[in-house]
């Protein structure tokens, strides 16, 4: 994000010296400058996106920090995803995603008592031969948290070339602007 989307970046580490208690959470296989201003790095093993947040998931589920209100009107299938993440193996998990447990229980605490969060991602989710069990496993994050359709929370999509990510934002691309 450093890197291929500097403004949005630059934007965010302005945000957290205006409010501390904002922390930046990077999942990178690689350490990266985005992920050497992390408060948090998770050095996610290559294809252990899923595993990762499934166990995340789980956590934050173990803990107690699903919005149930939420959940229960606006979501469905709560409970078979719930027995999902009960039925996985924790230490298999980790062991897929390539992260200590001890580093994701301390994600999933300051995920699970934000009172708003926002995920950015980029194509590692998108680029995947399983690109839409990837980008449901996040989407379900947010769901369990209830951190979605609200300010300042939910999952946001970052291109892969910014320009292009202008031209959505603006809803047009550079030739079609008046």
């Amino acid at each position: 994000m450093a890197e291929a989307h500097p403004v949005t970046f630059q934007r965010i580490l302005a945000a957290r010296k205006t409010k501390p208690d904002r922390l930046i959470i990077v999942v990178d296989p690689r350490r990266t400058l985005t992920a050497r201003q992390a408060d948090l790095h998770l050095s996610v093993a290559p294809g252990g996106d899923i595993a990762l947040l499934n166990a995340l998931g789980r956590i934050i589920l173990e803990r107690g920090y699903c919005d149930r209100p939420f959940i229960d009107n606006h979501t469905k299938g709560y409970a078979e995803y719930a027995d999902f993440l009960r039925c996985q193996n924790m230490n298999d998990l980790c062991r897929v995603a390539g992260v200590s447990p001890s580093i994701l229980a301390q994600a999933a605490d300051h995920i699970g008592r934000a009172q708003a969060w926002l995920s950015f991602y980029c194509m590692g989710l998108n680029q995947s031969t399983v690109g839409v069990w990837k980008n449901n496993s996040l989407i379900n994050l947010h769901l369990l948290t209830g951190q979605i359709g609200r300010i300042g929370a939910g999952p946001f999509s970052l291109t892969g070339q910014p320009n292009a990510m202008g031209g959505r934002e603006a809803g047009l691309l550079s030739h079609q602007l008046p």
